[in-house]
């Protein structure tokens, strides 16, 4: 069955406290941790993910940093929010281009 909504979130440079304190922001999200690593994913129906990452702002410190992954299927839009300096920014991606706009840089190796 097709997922309607998909969040992919990774976020790095965690100590022991904001790991513990995003997990439980996001214990509605799949996590997997390895060191000071944190993914998480959604894949289903619509979530309020504009309140998660809000709410994550205010659990990390100046030093994590960041990728999420927003995919809306319906309206075949996709965003990725950036995470640095405990600032988010959010820009658009064309779906349809979403591939090569990630693997654009392996290709100028």
């Amino acid at each position: 069955m097709p997922h309607d909504f998909r969040v992919y979130g990774h976020l790095a440079g965690l100590n022991e406290n904001e790991l513990k304190s995003c997990l439980r922001h996001l214990s509605g999200y799949e996590c997997e941790v390895s060191g000071q690593v944190l993914d998480f994913v959604h894949e289903g129906v619509f979530i309020d993910v504009d309140s998660d990452l809000d709410g994550l702002l205010h659990l990390v410190g100046p030093d994590v940093r960041g990728i999420i992954d927003i995919i809306n299927h319906q309206d075949w839009e996709m965003y990725r929010c950036t995470l640095a300096g405990k600032a988010l920014t959010r820009s658009r991606i064309a779906l349809d281009n979403a591939l090569d706009t990630a693997y654009a840089s392996e290709r100028r190796s």
